[in-house]
């Protein structure tokens, strides 16, 4: 995309299209999810597999834990610890489709009446993707003002995960959010921008592993085994770095890589859609993806109102 391009892509697109390719990742992304084989990309990346045959699920953890973000921004017009916790708590009791393991008992530790900011998962089990991947809404947030972003990410991040990997991956994605939905995503140094803004973490070595990959021009066949397709957080970082710059000019080969490619095929894809989305908008998600994707109008709607909170 050209800067000039780029100018043309209102906030309010960028906005409504980093919801709605966070949900069409996830959606797309649920049906693989665990898939530990490489046939399916393979015949991708040879011509063999339309991704018109990818089949649209139903809204995982990924989506409903960022609209339940997004939801209580709007509402707030804040990140409000006790308004997100209640609401991720009211998403659990009402099934909780998708929960991973550290949410899962950071919900129990709710309901049994654990504070907030006390109920997330401490120590290795704390160091997986469920909090990168909710995180886009508060990247929106905080679009034209990046003061009190890191304790926002921070806010979301300890109702579930207590663990510096999860809160530095979380911020990676929010950055990438924000550069995206500003119009200033600069991708070619993506991983360089990412890896200076977060504390020695492996997260942050990951994405630096996953931008030299890139610049190397490793086929993701090679590149997605050296970076790991599994839910930890810097697996997840490291990949979303990877399908972002390497596929800078094609944001829907960016996604559908990011589901062909297996492992925790959701969560990356999901992210991989609100980064791209945000970046060139609404209209680059082809139609025929969102006539198929439940909760459309609510997510524009969505979008629409968290923009109008962010420019008021």
């Amino acid at each position: 995309m050209s800067k000039e391009q780029g100018a043309e892509i209102s906030t309010l697109q960028r906005f409504t299209g980093c919801l709605l390719g966070l949900a069409l990742g996830d959606c797309l992304g649920a049906y693989w999810e665990g898939y530990p084989g490489t046939e399916l990309a393979e015949a991708y990346y040879d011509g063999r597999f339309d991704p018109v045959n990818l089949r649209m699920s139903q809204w995982t953890d990924d989506t409903a834990m960022t609209m339940a973000t997004a939801r209580s921004i709007v509402e707030c017009a804040v990140v409000a610890g006790p308004d997100l916790a209640a609401k991720y708590l009211a998403w659990f009791e009402a099934g909780g489709r998708g929960i991973g393991r550290a949410t899962y008992h950071s919900m129990k530790r709710l309901q049994a009446g654990t504070s907030w900011n006390e109920a997330g998962q401490q120590g290795e089990y704390g160091g997986g993707n469920g909090v990168a991947m909710r995180i886009a809404p508060v990247g929106l947030l905080h679009t034209f003002d990046r003061e009190g972003l890191e304790a926002d990410c921070q806010t979301c991040a300890v109702i579930t995960h207590r663990n510096e990997e999860a809160l530095a991956a979380a911020v990676a994605v929010a950055y990438a959010v924000i550069w995206a939905a500003a119009g200033q995503l600069e991708l070619e140094t993506l991983a360089v921008q990412l890896a200076s803004l977060l504390p020695a973490t492996r997260t942050a070595d990951e994405i630096m592993k996953a931008g030299e990959l890139v610049e190397s021009r490793v086929p993701p066949l090679q590149a997605f085994p050296q970076l790991g397709l599994g839910g930890t957080a810097f697996e997840t970082a490291a990949t979303v770095t990877y399908c972002v710059m390497y596929w800078s000019d094609d944001p829907v080969t960016a996604l559908v890589s990011a589901v062909v490619n297996g492992g925790d095929s959701d969560t990356r894809a999901a992210i991989v859609g609100a980064i791209c989305g945000a970046y060139w908008g609404e209209q680059v998600w082809p139609e025929r993806w969102l006539s198929q994707l439940p909760g459309a109008d609510g997510i524009r709607q969505l979008a629409t109102q968290l923009y109008e909170v962010v420019t008021k």
